[in-house]
């Protein structure tokens, strides 16, 4: 895994290029994004991305991790249905669902039945490279992909060094240790949290929560008032973002102190490896360096706990099940 994690950089151009051809020639009210697991990362890493950028296809990003559309999904709405391997039942069923609403989904998978079923219904269709690494350890080339797809390639002009962040990625996760990580971010950078707890979740096998402010300071916060909680918070601060966040997250961070609560501040802008072109990391390059952080911890917190950061055993024994 951890060779996997030092290359990522190079799945985002190899994402691109296998998308160049696949154009996107029609206006659209909002953009579906369906998928699940790490399949459905990049649909919240656009989502994060527009959000920041206030560009990108101008119309609002829906998450669909559902079997079908919601009722209000038509021709006019661009739905992009992403499945590393191509067998993902849910989105398989969604890209039914669209077919039958006269509406021609996007596929970007490696293949399997959604590729398939993209063949069939003459719908545009990109083809992953056949690899058998996890879809969350290969995000970036669904991520080059989608931004392609959308008109964005040139966006995914940003610096990863993934190298830069792994000592941060390890001494985090000698910090947690034992402890169930809760990921904390502002609204607007809510999205990196779920981003994490699927990594915790699937690679060192821990429970693992996320939230944001302001909504977590009207209920979660309550129970800190408890000093003996197996908690580790892990708070995501950007020293640009809304003043009105950044005094939200300095009087939660103020709370943990008189509680006594060890945490861990992420400082989203700090530490980044900047383009010689950007004074500033731009959105995609903080949510993608981020990513890599967050695969780091959950890297080596699977070596601290004893646990195979690969193999997810539990979910293809449900997968099974659910074929009866």
């Amino acid at each position: 895994m951890r060779e996997q994690i030092l290359t990522f950089p190079s799945q985002l151009s190899k994402g691109a290029e296998i998308a160049r051809d696949i154009k996107i020639d029609k206006t659209y009210e909002k953009v579906v994004i369906c998928g699940m697991g790490g399949s459905i990362m990049p649909g919240l890493m656009l989502l994060t991305y527009k959000e920041h950028k206030n560009k990108g296809p101008g119309v609002p990003i829906i998450i669909n991790n559902n079997y079908d559309l919601s009722s209000d999904v038509d021709a006019d709405d661009l739905v992009i249905c992403i499945s590393w391997s191509g067998t993902t039942e849910e989105t398989i069923s969604a890209f039914k669902t669209a077919v039958k609403r006269g509406i021609k989904p996007v596929a970007i998978t490696k293949g399997g039945e959604l590729g398939q079923l993209a063949k069939d219904n003459n719908t545009p269709l990109v083809v992953l490279p056949d690899q058998s690494t996890a879809p969350r350890l290969s995000v970036g080339y669904m991520v080059g992909a989608l931004f392609t797809v959308l008109g964005l390639e040139k966006e995914l002009d940003i610096a990863l060094d993934p190298q830069h962040h792994e000592n941060t990625g390890k001494e985090l996760a000698d910090k947690i240790g034992s402890a169930t990580p809760l990921i904390y971010t502002s609204y607007s950078w809510r999205k990196l949290g779920a981003l994490w707890k699927s990594n915790f979740n699937e690679t060192a096998k821990t429970p693992a929560y996320w939230n944001y402010l302001p909504i977590l300071a009207h209920d979660e916060l309550a129970m800190y008032i408890r000093k003996d909680l197996p908690f580790y918070p892990i708070i995501f601060k950007d020293e640009r973002d809304l003043p009105r966040y950044i005094r939200d997250l300095d009087a939660a961070i103020a709370i943990l102190d008189k509680q006594e609560y060890n945490y861990s501040i992420v400082n989203l802008r700090e530490g980044q490896v900047l383009s010689s072109k950007v004074p500033d990391p731009l959105p995609l390059e903080i949510v993608l360096n981020n990513y890599i952080l967050g695969l780091w911890t959950s890297f080596y917190l699977a070596q601290k706990i004893g646990v195979d950061p690969e193999k997810i055993e539990l979910i293809e024994r449900y997968k099974e099940l659910k074929k009866g």
